[in-house]
Order: structure tokens, then sequence, then C-alpha cells
């Protein structure tokens, strides 16, 4: 992995902020992709390899609210972007084969070298155009301000915890792929999800599979 030249900054605010992960979610049926590959793939990676992924299948209607370039990774900070996810969840509840998991990362790949950050939505216009879209430390430390002035209107931190940014959908874009390794849990919502997942994944080593119903709600605790 190649770290930016200032990575000891982002490892300060790291820390101080608490950080602790960096969040994907994907459908469950994706799992066995990612552990054949051992590793997580951007989705240009997945159409120039015809990689098996199950999520391309009906994906094509956010690409208008994702980043435009499929070389990255978009990843939340400490919770994931429950809009988005809400929206996947609810164009998926008919597909009952299809459930959920939400996987934490190290957050290392904050400082990767080519890891880009936007305080909101990476496709939205003010990202894009007001506010910009940058890999540098002081981009990074926008996405905790104290006040951000979004489509939806000013949003505020409050009393927000410190290793949330303050727009739910501010991103993390990481280049290309994420090792396995790195993925440090692989969380469900409820026990029948997790028993579904650990069986879909009999011949791999899941002992990081693990419930943890908080990411799959609205709060930011």
């Amino acid at each position: 992995m190649q770290l930016k030249q200032n990575h000891t900054a982002f490892q300060k605010e790291i820390s101080e902020r608490g950080i602790e992960y960096l969040i994907h979610f994907t459908p469950t049926i994706n799992l066995l992709s990612i552990f054949e590959q051992n590793k997580l793939f951007s989705r240009a990676l997945l159409e120039q390899n015809d990689i098996d992924d199950t999520l391309l299948d009906f994906i094509e209607f956010l690409d208008s609210i994702r980043y435009d370039d499929k070389h990255y990774i978009n990843l939340s900070i400490s919770s994931p972007n429950y809009f988005l996810f809400n929206r996947f969840r609810e164009r998926t509840q008919e597909k009952h084969h299809i459930n959920w998991c939400v996987l934490k990362i190290n957050p290392k790949y904050i400082f990767q070298k080519d890891t880009l950050f936007s305080v909101t939505n990476a496709a939205s216009s003010i990202a894009k155009n007001v506010y910009k879209i940058s890999g540098d430390i002081e981009k990074f430390k926008k996405l905790f301000e104290n006040e951000l002035s979004l489509k939806i209107g000013v949003v505020q931190r409050g009393n927000l915890k410190l290793k949330y940014p303050t727009d739910v959908q501010a991103e993390v874009l990481v280049k290309n792929e994420i090792a396995i390794a790195d993925i440090m849990q692989v969380c469900f919502k409820d026990e029948a999800d997790l028993a579904k997942g650990k069986a879909a994944l009999i011949d791999y080593n899941t002992s990081n599979f693990v419930i943890d119903s908080t990411l799959f709600t609205n709060s930011r605790i």
C-alpha cells in the first residue's frame, strides 16, 4: 500500500477522533465473490475482469447518485450512509434471496495515496462544484466541519461524536481494491442473516462474521 506523503497527519486525526473503521455495505450473495478473489474490487475492476457480482444486476438505477469514476469504492466513516443503504434495501425487498451485510474496513485506507474525500454524496453538484473532491488532509478535516451548506440546507454537527462526519453521506473513495485481510468484520442484522452468511461461506474462515444491528438503523450512536 502506497501512503500519502503526510500520512502521519491523517493517522493523528484518525486517532484523535476515535475512528475505528470505514464502512461498505453489500448483498451477502456477493461475499462469495469477495472471498474467492480475496479482495473487494471497484465496479470498474469487476466489469473489466467479468467477475460475477449480483449487485451489478440492479446498480444501474443508482448510478446517478454515486461517484462518476467506477474505479473508486465508496466507503463511509464509522456508520453507513443510511439514505443510500435504505434505498438499496427497499429496491431489493421483494428479492428474497438478497440479504445485506455491512463490512467494517481498516481505516488505514484513509491515508492510502490515491484515496479521495467528499464532504457529502460524491456525485452531487455541491460535492463536485462547491466543496470539491480531493485527497488532502484539509479536505478530510472538512468532513467534520461544524457546519456545512448542502442541498438539503445547513447541516450542523451539534452533539455528534467526533468519529462521525458532519453529513452522513460524506464519502471516502478508495481506488480499485481493498484486501480481504483488511475487512475487520462482516456484520449482519440478526441471527438468521448471520446463519445464512456463514452457510454460504462454509468453505472459508467466517470467524469475523458478527451481528451488529446498530449498523442497520438510521442512528449514529
